[in-house]
């Protein structure tokens, strides 16, 4: 798509229309040589007004839409708003849809929640939410309800807080809807035994650094990948490794991100339940068994239901499973059952992600969109997803979005009161620092005002990783530099 900016106010960057247009567009592209698809924009100031004109053309299809307001410069972002909400109402001539986020674009609305909680209240950030970012309002009270909880979480979080990440970059085969940095070949999994010892340095460098900060770590996060295509004995040596490097105490929320059924023995969950592990997550992401197969996943819902009854043998405290509404072949009365399934081994944490068309999946390599214009099915979906999940008792804690994510919905991670997941809270907040451990690992060091975060990237791949010409390990002389600068 041509993008055509006459903005006079310079109200609003590039960035923000293109991803307005990609809620109608999915993977649309932009620049100067597609002249197929157009958008024109004009905004303008004159004699206390505000004046936006918007013409959509798609395909040949041309829509216009025109919108005039008062100046109030009280209001927050008031022209980007009218600009946003114009071109929503010229896209709606054209598409007949209505994204459930409005105007709202980035990936974490509990954030634009915060803003005007702290200003004016949850009943008032409602409104404005509604209103101003025609956000639909189960949306908008699902934002602010997740925006009260996190500052309730960091309110007894305390001083000097930080986290641990633990990567575990390996997979029995890739997902076609994933985009994680994950190996799957036969060569890169033989280089499980090498990068375990490795890591193992790298847990050790990460300890002393905690130390000699004297942090105190309140979630430690072993994730992937899919952390159990390790061994029992792989899976006891890492634990080890943790437990012993590692001052917390069972305050400490710490999760094992078993991750696919197929990968998940009894053996393995003895091991993790001796290590008084108390969350673990067990993810199927449907119970449909052809939507399975289609997706790349090498189990079935029997294998599923199987690995769920052990693991409630072992007692865990906290039992996470995912879900993801819309993917390609699931109909919204499949997903509908999966839900149910699911709730029905009564796990304490249930998360339903929405399908996301990610730039290096195998849908998206493979030149497949993997969903409709039409996202209605979605839609409905996680509407469901919300009502059912609010009946059984299940809150809504923690909420993001990514991008070209099906219709802009949301992921949501449904709880248990006094289950959920701190690690969730602090990495889509960053409310404190999280080291990362392991190849695709991110350092996020942040200030302690919250204002600024800056990241360390550890080498993408395993391979990269485990090179010693290219990296000596984690970088602790990198952190303190940081911390100095600051």
């Amino acid at each position: 798509m041509k993008l055509h900016i006459d903005d006079s106010t310079n109200s609003a960057k590039e960035l923000y229309y293109q991803s307005l247009v990609l809620l109608f567009l999915p993977c649309e592209k932009f620049g100067e040589n597609d002249t197929t698809n157009s958008l024109y924009v004009k905004a303008f100031q004159e004699n206390g007004k505000n004046y936006v004109d918007i013409t959509f053309n798609v395909d040949g299809q041309i829509s216009s839409c025109s919108d005039v307001q008062d100046i109030d410069n009280k209001v927050f972002s008031q022209m980007k708003n009218l600009i946003g909400r114009t071109i929503l109402k010229a896209a709606f001539k054209l598409f007949k849809i209505v994204p459930p986020w409005g105007i709202s674009t980035g990936v974490k609305p509990v954030k634009l929640a915060r803003i005007f909680v702290k200003a004016f209240g949850s009943d008032e950030t409602e409104r404005i939410l509604r209103d101003e970012y025609m956000v639909l309002p189960h949306k908008a009270k699902m934002a602010v309800y997740a925006c009260l909880f996190e500052d309730s979480v960091m309110e007894n979080m305390g001083d000097k807080a930080c986290s641990l990440y633990v990567s575990i970059p390996f997979c029995p085969t890739k997902c076609n809807y994933c985009s994680f940095v994950s190996c799957t070949t036969p060569r890169l999994l033989s280089l499980i035994p090498q990068y375990l010892e490795a890591l193992d340095d790298e847990l050790q460098r990460i300890a002393d650094t905690i130390n000699e900060l004297k942090l105190n770590l309140k979630s430690i996060y072993v994730g992937g990948g899919t952390p159990a295509i390790l061994s029992s004995r792989e899976i006891d040596n890492l634990l080890s490794s943790v437990y012993s490097k590692f001052s917390f105490d069972n305050r400490c929320e710490f999760t094992f991100e078993a991750g696919r059924p197929d990968c998940i023995t009894e053996d393995k969950l003895k091991v993790l339940s001796q290590y008084n592990v108390p969350r673990i997550s067990i993810n199927t992401q449907t119970t449909n068994d052809s939507v399975l197969k289609s997706i790349g996943r090498n189990h079935t819902s029997i294998d599923y239901f199987k690995v769920m009854e052990s693991a409630m043998k072992f007692g865990f405290k906290c039992i996470n499973t995912d879900l993801i509404a819309g993917l390609p072949g699931e109909s919204p009365e499949s997903f509908f059952k999966s839900l149910r399934d699911v709730e029905a081994f009564s796990p304490q944490n249930i998360t339903v992600h929405s399908f996301t068309l990610k730039r290096s999946s195998n849908y998206r390599m493979g030149g497949e969109t993997g969903y409709s214009l039409s996202f209605q099915d979605a839609v409905n979906m996680t509407d469901y997803a919300s009502q059912y999940m609010l009946e059984k008792g299940y809150n809504p804690y923690y909420v993001y979005r990514q991008k070209n994510t099906i219709g802009n919905l949301e992921n949501v991670g449904y709880s248990v009161a006094g289950f959920e997941s701190i690690y969730n809270i602090i990495m889509m907040g960053e409310y404190h620092t999280v080291f990362g451990a392991g190849a695709g690992s991110v350092t996020k060091i942040v200030s302690e005002e919250g204002n600024r975060v800056d990241r360390i990237f550890s080498p993408k791949y395993p391979y990269e990783f485990l090179d010693k010409t290219k990296y000596s390990g984690f970088d602790k002389d990198a952190v303190f530099k940081i911390i100095r600068e600051r």
